[in-house]
């Protein structure tokens, strides 16, 4: 499999091994990589065995007497001598004195030694040995047995994982992805079965620990190569879903977070709505914020409420009852403006076009006053029954946002606050008294002032604010909430009914 020459040495069993690395890598075929190592541990265990099995014969054949100390152990006695005051802190000191003597074959392995029995002890040698020296990898200088290999790799990854957890543990992202790229880079994690347990303890850290941002989790997919395509993590595809769900999740509550805390400086609908969902837990709180909302962060809130309902279904337990709806409890019925000044008004006119016919026009205008008096006891009458109306109303609360909401989306209502059904019984009953009193014309007048006020744009009806009566038309006009279009149709019709009933009475 190396394709070797049967005279091949140490050496060239080396040199091919690492040519056939940058082409069988573990990550796209595992079995083949293992297939390879298993034969270079062999080839390398032959050479080993074929230089260690000299012939009896052959060493006493020499001519020569042996000198009374072989160079190895002189060689030896000098390692021993140099490593006696060892200092962990100058480990390039002490190689550069090895080499210097020529002695640098017998004390590297001698200071593998101490790492393997050691490491804590040690950890510039280690450091040293691992980046410098290639040591637990197929470039290792010095022959080691495979016991001593897994004895100093086990005892590496117990302290790498150890470290990783310490960082996950406190928080120390940025020093826990640190951590881990400096170890992928070490050539003694490039074996298969190594380099995959790592993998497999850290995807249990990941499992375990409930509070990593989603920047740790791209960050780990950067170092282990999972983001490209056809990455294959040691990890059932269902786990491997999960933890992508729950980066997904962090992401967007993330999101949620940074809207929220924006919006001060940056107001809007989504950071309205952002902040009130993050306050799911808070009903005081919640209660405050609703209070200035209009009918865009309502909406805001819908798309939200969606949103949570339909991709993030699972952290549906962070709001209460487990309902993402939970933000329409919070909507407070909003009544008109003015409701009673505007009561008194209509059935002003309609009690004065009323007695028309019987009156005549100047005692019309001077009955005004007991008419304005009149229809003022009708509006607080109608106030009354108002209240009898909203504890029926009440009970339809559910119907009644659906339906709110429903003409919200289709432009016929401009605020969800004004319930339909709750504001539609006071409209109804004030329609039916003008249209007992004035007819079918003055229905029609009612009726279609409201449909003129639905239909017109937003910006035409005079908005609601402070009046002064010191200015009483612009008091008046305000008061009343019509349009210059509503006005005029209103003058108009009022003016058609007027005609209509003298020319009936005179007729």
């Amino acid at each position: 499999m190396l394709e070797l020459s049967p005279d091949a040495d140490e050496r060239s069993i080396k040199r091919q091994y690492a040519k056939l690395l940058k082409v069988t890598r573990p990550d796209e075929d595992p079995v083949a990589f293992q297939r390879l190592r298993e034969a270079y541990e062999q080839a390398l265990h032959s050479v080993r065995e074929e230089r260690t099995a000299v012939p009896a014969a052959e060493l006493l054949a020499t001519t020569s007497p042996a000198p009374p100390q072989p160079a190895a152990t002189s060689a030896l006695e000098q390692a021993l001598l140099l490593l006696e005051g060892f200092d962990d802190g100058a480990v390039e000191r002490t190689w550069s004195e090895a080499k210097a003597k020529g002695i640098e074959r017998v004390v590297e392995p001698l200071l593998f030694r101490r790492c393997l029995e050691s490491p804590v002890a040690h950890p510039n040698l280690l450091q040293w040995g691992l980046e410098q020296r290639q040591w637990l990898t197929p470039w290792q200088p010095f022959a080691t047995s495979e016991l001593q290999q897994q004895r100093l790799a086990a005892r590496l990854a117990n302290e790498l994982h150890a470290s990783l957890e310490r960082y996950i543990g406190a928080g120390e992202h940025a020093h826990f992805i640190e951590c881990l790229a400096r170890a992928c880079r070490q050539g003694w994690l490039g074996e298969f079965s190594r380099h995959q347990a790592l993998q497999v303890h850290v995807l249990n850290l990941l499992h375990t620990d409930e509070q990593w941002p989603p920047a740790l989790f791209e960050d780990v997919c950067r170092v282990f190569a999972w983001n490209i395509p056809g990455a294959a993590p040691p990890i059932a595809e269902a786990q491997w879903h999960g933890l992508h769900r729950r980066c997904e999740q962090r992401t967007w509550l993330a999101a949620l977070q940074a809207l929220a805390d924006g919006r001060e400086l940056e107001p809007s609908a989504q950071a309205n709505a952002a902040a009130l969902f993050l306050l799911a837990q808070q009903p005081e709180r919640q209660k405050a914020l609703v209070s200035g909302f209009d009918e865009a962060d309502w909406r805001a809130c819908e798309r939200l409420s969606e949103a949570f309902s339909t991709r993030f279904a699972d952290m549906l337990g962070m709001f209460p009852m487990h309902d993402a709806w939970f933000w329409k409890k919070l909507i407070e019925p909003k009544d008109a403006p003015y409701g009673t000044k505007r009561t008194a008004a209509v059935l002003t006119i309609a009690l004065a076009l009323k007695g028309l016919p019987e009156t005549g026009l100047a005692v019309t205008l001077l009955m005004l006053p007991v008419y304005v008096l009149a229809a003022l006891l009708g509006a607080k009458v109608g106030s009354w029954l108002l209240g009898l109306w909203d504890d029926v109303a009440s009970s339809l609360r559910d119907v009644d946002l659906r339906v709110s909401a429903w003409c919200v989306k289709k432009g016929i209502s401009r605020d969800r606050r004004y319930l339909i059904i709750r504001n539609a019984g006071p409209l109804l009953g004030l329609g039916l008294v003008i249209w007992s009193w004035l007819g079918v014309l003055g229905l029609a007048t009612y009726v279609l002032t409201g449909v003129i006020g639905v239909l017109q744009p937003a910006g035409m009806a005079p908005q609601h604010r402070q009046y002064r009566w010191r200015k009483p038309l612009q008091a008046i006009y305000r008061m009343a909430g019509l349009s210059p279009l509503q006005w005029l149709f209103c003058s108009t019709m009022v003016g058609v009914i007027g005609y209509v009933r003298l020319h009936g009475m005179y007729s």
